[in-house]
This record gives structure tokens, sequence and C-alpha cells, in this order.
């Protein structure tokens, strides 16, 4: 269910967002507790303030209102990715090359953290290496950029 959602929110938003000179980072529908979430994540050369946040956000808004796959929806967030903003997919990664992140990842001990330059991404495998260390992606409980600044 999730990723048909995801492929039609994307569908929807994606006009609206190359019309006003926005980049669609990411279209995410998930469950955080007892809630189904759909995060539509934009960005735009120069960065997005409230004011045009806002502005993107209506008719996004007021589109996905009409749409069949909103009932499914809990909570609608509409806005940039932010500072640390999540590593899901092949063009993030590959996008996020030589760049600091930050992998959470699973271990037969509970969890621990990989935190470093990325250095290599390989689709194929389905694998980061980061700082010389080569993770699994399905070990991954999430991936963030992180960049040299962040506290």
């Amino acid at each position: 269910m999730a990723p048909m959602i995801e492929k039609q929110a994307t569908g929807a938003a994606l006009p609206l967002l190359e019309q006003a000179g926005c980049e669609l980072w990411d279209v995410c529908f998930e469950k955080e507790g007892a809630m189904w979430y759909l995060r539509v994540l934009f960005d735009r050369e120069g960065g997005v303030d409230s004011d045009s946040c806002e502005e993107i956000s209506k008719p996004i808004n007021e589109l996905f209102d009409k749409q069949p796959f909103i009932e499914q929806v809990d909570i609608l967030e509409i806005g940039t990715p932010g500072i640390s903003r999540r590593l899901r997919k092949p063009e993030h990664f590959r996008a996020w090359l030589g760049e600091r992140v930050r992998a959470q990842v699973k271990t037969e001990k509970g969890e621990t953290y990989v935190t470093g330059t990325l250095d290599d991404y390989d689709e194929e495998k389905n694998e980061i290496t980061v700082n010389g260390e080569t993770v699994m992606l399905k070990k991954c409980i999430k991936v963030n950029a992180e960049p040299d600044d962040y506290e």
C-alpha cells in the first residue's frame, strides 16, 4: 500500500512543485505509532522560507484533499527535508557522495551509528561505504545527511 500511495502522491505533487521552481526530494508514506504520515518534502535552490513553503503547501494540500489516497492518511506534512535530510533513494545517495552522513544501523546487540564521509554507494549490492566501513542498507534503520557544522 505505501509504495502505491507514494507513487500517486508523487504524480500529483510533482507538477505543482516544478511549476513553483522546486525540486521534489521525497514522498514518504509511513506508520509512526498508530498514525499514517504522508510527507512531501521539497527544496529549491537558495532554500525555502516559511512564506514560500506556505505558498507551495496550500495548492498541494487542496489537490490531495481530492485524491482517493488521502483517506489512508492521518497526517499530511508538506515541507523541506531540512538540514539533516533522510537519504532513502539511489539519487539521494549519489547526490551525497563525498558528504557527511550518519547511518543508524541494526546490530545483533541493538543498534549503532556510523558517521562520516559517504565514500561509496553501490546500488547493485544495496550498500554504502562510510569512512571505509561498508554497511548494507537493509541493516540501516535510517541514513541522514549530517553537515559538518551540524550539532
